[in-house]
């Protein structure tokens, strides 16, 4: 079945539905529970940026479980332009603007509020998505950043030392 043989109501409860996915996502980062953004991933799920591929849940709990180690960072992703075509009734793509303002929290004022309002990092986010046992997960993310401060480090080395890529990815 086609996007165009579905029902209106079905192909907009999937557009909500995969919005939602996208909102949810940064507000599990944003509020330290980045290690459960793996699970609305598929099983063989991706998240792909300039510096990192995390292929399949495991590796995604890995390197969100890094996200949450940085106790001193404090962001909110910030996730505009939203557009989701459903393709059938399990698939669907999507892309938006995603802005992200960063901050650690030494770097706070003496009112404790993050002064640098700058956005640390903009781009674009790429999903495609798929419905599994009727719900909606994250088959790929994508990060194509546009531009980032000066100084920003997308994501530091691992404590390690480890390179962002897993060594058997390409």
């Amino acid at each position: 079945m086609t996007a165009r043989d579905l029902p209106p109501l079905e192909r907009l409860l999937a557009i909500e539905e995969c919005t939602r996915l996208m909102t949810e996502y940064g507000r599990r980062i944003d509020h330290g529970r980045a290690v459960s953004v793996a699970e609305l991933f598929t099983e063989d799920g991706a998240w792909r940026s300039p510096t990192i591929d995390a292929v399949g849940r495991d590796r995604l709990r890995a390197f969100f479980a890094r996200r949450d180690a940085l106790t001193d960072r404090v962001t909110r992703h910030v996730v505009t332009n939203i557009a989701v075509d459903v393709l059938d009734a399990d698939h669907a793509r999507g892309v938006s603007v995603a802005v992200e303002l960063r901050g650690d929290r030494d770097d706070r004022d003496v009112d404790g509020l993050a002064t640098d309002t700058r956005p640390a990092i903009v781009g674009d986010y790429e999903d495609e998505f798929v419905r599994v046992d009727g719900r909606w997960l994250f088959r790929e993310r994508r990060v194509v950043v546009a531009f980032k401060r000066e100084s920003e480090v997308f994501m530091p080395a691992a404590p390690d030392g480890t390179p962002h890529r897993h060594p058997e990815e390409p």
